[in-house]
């Protein structure tokens, strides 16, 4: 019985295994999961954070288990004992990370499972979230599609590329079903304080009520990019573990790009928080996403729309204030506790 027989059989409950569910886009999937009627695990090195990111309601069950770490043995039983129709790889090392601790967090961890997943009797599909980072650069004015050329001038980069290759690899050689989604720059609430606009939204609610402006002092914002809700990357992965036939890769962005000052200053908008903005040369105090470096760069989502039946609803001011809400309240914003 295939993977796809599997999750279609009637009275199947559909059950997934995310792989790094307490991280940013980890609780976000959780939730678009539950939502949609799935039965969640979620696998963390603490096995913390059950709940969806921006809520209360409990949307997975947590096991904990360093899956880099783990003998094939421990693996194999954990994959057996939950019996997944479809495991999610949000898991890795992006945010403040060694290319030491990319390579374990991003390649190891992939390597993995594909010794591990293939032996299954059932194996189920592979959702790899990639990144637009693996691309970087784009060659022309144009959108980036899939059959880009990867070019990926960051660590956290190239040790993404290295992961989606294995896994588009094993899917070659027809060891199990398998799609890498090339995910652009989530927002939404739960961002990293390490990023860009978690870092800016983490200053801003540390800034002292004394009416004083917070003074942002970051680096150069005059990169383009793609940034996408980070709710409708969940409801893409979610469209990826339902659709009818893996598609090898598939790219999750908004299509447009958006300069990172103006989302910046969008936030600075939404806090409704005084502060002051001084632009340097010299790296960020508050640290950009990985590859922030000042070219333009959009997704084409074309395959996302036609393949999945997904495009993304949600306006990045939504998203923006989404993050702010989150930072405002620490307990919101990861998941163990509810805004009161």
């Amino acid at each position: 019985m295939t993977g796809r027989e599997q999750r279609d059989a009637p009275g199947t409950a559909r059950r997934v295994l995310v792989l790094g569910g307490s991280g940013f886009l980890g609780r976000h999937l959780t939730a678009a999961f539950h939502r949609a009627g799935w039965q969640v695990t979620a696998v963390s090195r603490s096995g913390e954070a059950g709940q969806p990111a921006g809520g209360p309601e409990p949307a997975a069950r947590m096991l904990a288990l360093d899956v880099p770490g783990a003998d094939p043995g421990t693996l194999t039983e954990v994959l057996t004992r939950t019996a997944p129709h479809v495991v999610v790889n949000a898991a890795g090392a992006v945010w403040a990370a060694s290319e030491e601790e990319m390579a374990r967090g991003n390649v190891l961890l992939v390597d993995r499972l594909l010794t591990v997943l293939p032996r299954l009797p059932r194996p189920p599909r592979l959702l790899q979230l990639g990144t637009v980072h693996e691309y970087g650069p784009p060659l022309g004015d144009g959108p980036v599609t899939e059959a880009a050329a990867l070019r990926p001038v960051s660590g956290y980069g190239r040790t993404k590329a290295r992961a989606s290759e294995a896994v588009l690899g094993a899917a070659r050689d027809g060891a199990l079903e398998a799609t890498v989604l090339r995910i652009s720059n989530a927002v939404g609430a739960g961002l990293p304080p390490a990023s860009l606009l978690g870092g800016v939204a983490a200053a801003l609610a540390a800034a002292p009520g004394d009416g004083a402006p917070a003074v942002l002092r970051l680096g150069p914002l005059t990169a383009r990019r793609d940034f996408v809700d980070a709710t409708d990357v969940a409801e893409a992965v979610v469209a990826a573990a339902a659709a009818p036939a893996a598609v090898p890769v598939v790219n999750i962005g908004r299509g447009t790009s958006v300069a990172a000052g103006d989302l910046v200053r969008r936030l600075l908008a939404v806090s409704g928080r005084p502060a002051e903005l001084v632009e340097r040369q010299q790296p960020a105090a508050v640290p950009a996403a990985p590859g922030g470096t000042a070219y333009a760069q959009r997704l084409d989502i074309t395959l996302a729309r036609r393949a999945l039946g997904w495009r993304p609803s949600r306006e990045l001011d939504d998203s923006l204030r989404c993050l702010w809400l989150a930072a405002g309240d620490p307990p919101y914003a990861s998941g163990r506790g509810a805004r009161k």
